[in-house]
């Protein structure tokens, strides 16, 4: 061991009486006092746009060479009555990687399978996600697509949210898909109280929340209760930049992007400008 470099001074000889010193308090360097945090502030959503170092090209050739973009708009807090509303919408756009058992997508019926992964080869993956806060809360999609299709992909996102408050055309929303999301809400609800961590974790945040324990009973009956029309309201409400939470929010959208190189291609530099344009084309965001 001892002609390894760095190592030289390693001994593996000592003798069995060898002890370890303990060390000295005095000299144990004394980590600054961290300023208080005002934890009853509410936060202000910004929005914004967040471009990362392009991702290099994998070292295996077989891996695929991706690019990663999120497009999200603030959300309404998890003490709103709409929050079943929010939750059904995230369960009817779904979403998940390009393969499944049996090819991709297959037996898949919520909208990001049969709208975007099934149509199109070139996404890897497409996953709709909501976060609700005590004082906001942000809505939005997620994926990982072929490197050249990052705009394309972004427009894709983009339809997608459109859609959801649309109150005609064939992309509405349809009573059986609707149905549909909230069964499987409520089977993914209580198959998560099966555990009994799950469920104690969900009443210290209920009691944090609330002041009290939401009776399974009670979500359920609120799930079935919402309709069609205050899926499309709360849909146009958030992705139109129209959510007014204590914070006072900028109603403009977030959006993060890391490109992946490839061999052979020429990264093009996103800016802020063709974002926000591509976004208002759909109608989205605050404007």
């Amino acid at each position: 061991m001892s002609k390894i470099p760095f190592l030289k001074n390693l001994s593996t000889s000592a003798p069995h009486s060898a002890t370890v010193a303990p060390l000295d308090p005095a000299r144990i360097i004394p980590h600054p006092l961290k300023q208080s945090v005002d934890t009853t502030t509410p936060s202000r959503y910004t929005g914004g746009f967040l471009t990362l170092p392009p991702l290099p090209i994998p070292a295996n050739p077989a891996l695929p060479r991706l690019s990663y973009i999120h497009l999200a708009f603030e959300s309404l807090p998890i003490t709103s009555n709409s929050i079943y509303a929010l939750a059904t919408l995230q369960t009817l756009l779904g979403g998940g990687g390009s393969f499944s058992a049996g090819g991709p997508g297959k037996g898949m019926y919520s909208r990001l399978y049969t709208n975007v992964l099934n149509q199109h080869g070139w996404v890897e993956n497409c996953l709709g996600f909501n976060h609700a806060y005590t004082d906001g809360g942000i809505f939005g999609i997620s994926a990982a697509c072929g490197t050249q299709h990052t705009m394309r992909m972004l427009d894709t996102m983009c339809r997608e949210l459109s859609l959801l408050g649309a109150e005609t055309g064939f992309g509405r929303l349809g009573e059986v898909e609707v149905k549909r999301a909230k069964n499987q809400l409520k089977s993914s609800l209580l198959m998560n109280l099966e555990s009994r961590m799950v469920e104690l974790e969900d009443l210290g945040r209920q009691v944090q929340v609330h002041g009290r324990k939401v009776g399974v009973k009670e979500m359920t009956d609120r799930i079935d209760r919402v309709t069609i029309p205050e899926l499309r309201q709360v849909a146009r409400q958030v992705f139109g930049g129209a959510v007014e939470n204590v914070g006072g929010g900028s109603g403009a959208p977030t959006v993060v992007v890391q490109q992946g190189e490839e061999e052979g291609v020429n990264l093009k530099d996103i800016s802020w400008t063709e974002v926000q344009e591509r976004i208002a084309k759909w109608g989205l965001g605050r404007r």
